[in-house]
């Protein structure tokens, strides 16, 4: 007994939705698709007698929806529409979408059918209204008729929403108003914005307004012109291209709105990884525009839905981390990006079947798209603030650096006058050094000069007799030596000012150069009587220029006969160390107080001197002998004890190389 009553329930089940649709004043302007029938041609090339035929051998399934999900498929969808109309008036059917390609509408009339043609691959055509939805007029019928059958087929190349809907003239206007009117206030909304911040740009020339903009621009068209079906404002044309390549526009959005976050969210100070990330999401956009661009529009829109929901939490995830690192506007980024996810993911899971689809579910996208936009300005708004407050405390941060930095320039100029008088003192120095050449030039080189000049000119007069030329040249031959020492020390000081202290250290025998030097002069030790006394070891190989340190030792073994007493001693003393050899030349004075250690130590002074035998110098040996031993590494060292004066300084050891 139960179980009849179970079959009679849904025997009663299936009588009420096979009902015919009546149409009279009480009907309200809603969505038909749980009392429809549809039958899937996957080929798309059934006729209506074909179809027909199916429909009466039971192939037609009964909708179980109020707006049909029939996929992403290239398939044809008929579906069967019995109504009756009650009165006599106008009566419509509507197909309240927009961007499906191709809808037929078969209207019996008697024993034939009249075949409507519309879509969004189709231009306008008569007896079908094509706006932002498609609307035909069905006949007027006689009162107390038959139910009439209509056959609806439609096809397109994206996922496949019908909202069908049948209306009486008398409750038609109504049930649009408030759709109208939503679509009204969400389109202004996207025009302001773009206006308001396309003129932002060309007044800050700030390119994040330029992407903020372009995002606006083309999210627009997508949602306005594609979603929404507004195209047919502008025309055929226009309606026919934007509904052939819609995803170019969205993947367009895509693309200037990464290129927003990164200048907004300043991602390539804040994340070297996130640009990385941004630029993978630009990467599948792209794609997405190749293949729509190319054609394959069921493609990008499968593309469409996953790159928006991972577009969205991804940049939502940007957001959020900007925010924690100190990028106070991203709060409104991260509040705009929780809208639109939330917005995408319902939309994606109505359309994947697991909700089903409404009327209003239409509306999550422009909606949200909106709100997500508003926010974003309302982010740009609180960037320029952030912008502005920066700038003020930057210029407050500039006039306290001005005044730092006025005080540095005060300091330099300062700095810079010392230097400058410096300069100065050292100019007089060389104006010094200058004089002092000449009068080196013209008494101290020119007298020898003279002296010489007046014998031989005797000489060769016949005045003089070999004993007294001999005398004469004898006692000469003190300023011959002064002669030669004064014009090497000259030729060495003038190079050294004209090229600088060039220093080429090779490998030598100190010992041995030492030697040769105390022969050179052993004239001059003999004739005042002075004994040299030498402690050098047997073989002391050093590293240094040679040359300089031969007119070094030449300049302090010259001063030592000069200022040592007759019959007194001069010591050479070389002694190894473990990285280098100190030379040490010393020699025994009448008094040490008469010996003005700062003179000799100063590296301006140019006085002359004279030695125990009255042997002038021209006061250059010293100079040279400190610019030389530290151009060598080294310093000049002056020690006075006593009766005794020393200098020394050090030379690296060579390193000799053992070779097999």
């Amino acid at each position: 007994m139960r179980l009849i009553t179970l079959l009679l329930l849904f025997l009663a089940y299936l009588n009420t939705e096979a009902q015919p649709i009546r149409l009279d004043t009480n009907l309200m302007n809603n969505n038909i698709g749980k009392q429809v029938t549809y039958f899937e041609d996957q080929n798309a090339n059934l006729t209506l007698n074909q179809v027909m035929a199916l429909e009466k051998a039971g192939k037609f399934t009964q909708g179980q929806q109020q707006i049909l999900n029939l996929g992403n498929k290239k398939s044809a969808f008929w579906v069967k529409i019995d109504y009756l109309s009650i009165g006599s008036r106008h009566d419509y059917l509507i197909v309240d979408v927009p961007n499906i390609e191709h809808i037929d509408l078969y209207i019996p009339k008697g024993a034939d059918f009249i075949h409507r043609k519309t879509g969004a691959l189709r231009p306008s055509a008569p007896g079908v209204i094509a706006t932002n939805n498609y609307i035909f007029s069905l006949p007027l019928l006689p009162e107390n008729t038959a139910a009439s059958t209509l056959w609806l087929r439609v096809k397109t190349n994206n996922i496949l929403l019908l909202p069908i809907k049948m209306a009486t003239s008398e409750n038609f206007m109504p049930g649009t108003s408030l759709k109208n009117n939503l679509q009204t206030i969400y389109i202004g909304v996207l025009l302001t914005l773009f206006l308001f911040n396309i003129f932002l740009y060309f007044s800050m020339k700030d390119s994040t307004y330029l992407y903020y903009s372009l995002y606006v621009f083309s999210l627009g068209l997508y949602v306005v012109g594609y979603l929404r079906g507004y195209s047919y404002l502008f025309g055929d044309n226009f309606k026919l291209f934007i509904n052939h390549y819609p995803h170019t526009f969205l993947s367009i959005s895509t693309i200037s709105c990464i290129l927003f976050s990164k200048k907004f969210l300043n991602l390539k100070a804040i994340s070297p990884r996130a640009i990385q990330i941004c630029n993978v999401l630009t990467g599948l956009a792209l794609i997405m525009f190749i293949t729509s661009i190319a054609g394959f529009k069921s493609i990008s829109a499968t593309l469409a839905q996953y790159i928006t929901i991972s577009f969205s939490v991804i940049l939502w995830t940007l957001g959020l981390m900007a925010y924690k690192k100190g990028h106070t506007p991203a709060k409104y980024y991260i509040l705009a990006w929780t809208f639109i996810a939330v917005t995408i993911i319902a939309t994606v899971l109505s359309m994947d079947g697991v909700f089903d689809y409404h009327d209003y579910s239409f509306e999550f996208v422009p909606v949200g798209s909106t709100i997500e936009l508003l926010l974003l300005a309302f982010a740009l708004g609180d960037r320029y603030r952030v912008i502005i407050n920066n700038e003020r405390k930057a210029r407050e941060e500039n006039f306290i650096l001005v005044q730092t930095q006025n005080q540095r320039l005060e300091e330099q100029v300062a700095d810079r006058t010392l230097k400058l008088s410096e300069s100065i003192v050292q100019l007089k120095a060389s104006n010094a050094v200058k004089n002092k050449l000449f009068s080196i030039i013209a008494h101290d080189l020119r007298s020898p000069f003279n002296s010489l000049v007046s014998i031989f000119s005797l000489k060769d007069m016949d005045l003089l007799s070999l004993d007294e030329l001999k005398m004469l040249l004898n006692e000469n031959k003190k300023s011959i030596d002064t002669i030669h020492n004064t014009l090497n020390n000259l030729l060495y000081w003038a190079k050294s000012q004209m090229d600088g202290v060039t220093t080429q250290p090779s490998a030598f025998d100190l010992s041995i150069l030492v030697e040769e030097l105390v022969l050179v002069y052993a004239p001059l030790t003999q004739l005042k009587g002075i004994t040299v006394e030498l402690q050098l070891p047997e073989k002391l190989m050093v590293y240094a220029d040679e040359n300089q340190i031969q007119l070094v030792l030449r300049n302090l073994i010259d001063n030592a006969i000069k200022f040592t007493p007759a019959t007194q001693s001069i010591y050479i003393k070389l002694t190894k160390a473990t990285e280098h050899t100190e030379i040490c030349i010393s020699n025994n004075i009448p008094d040490g107080h008469e010996l003005n250690i700062e003179h000799i130590t100063d590296p301006n002074a140019f006085e002359a001197t004279y030695g125990t035998g009255q042997e002038k110098g021209v006061g250059l040996g010293l100079h040279l002998c400190r610019e030389y031993i530290k151009s060598n590494g080294s310093e000049l060292k002056v020690d006075i004890t006593g009766q005794q004066v020393s200098f020394s300084f050090q030379l690296p050891k060579a390193k000799i190389l053992n070779t097999i």
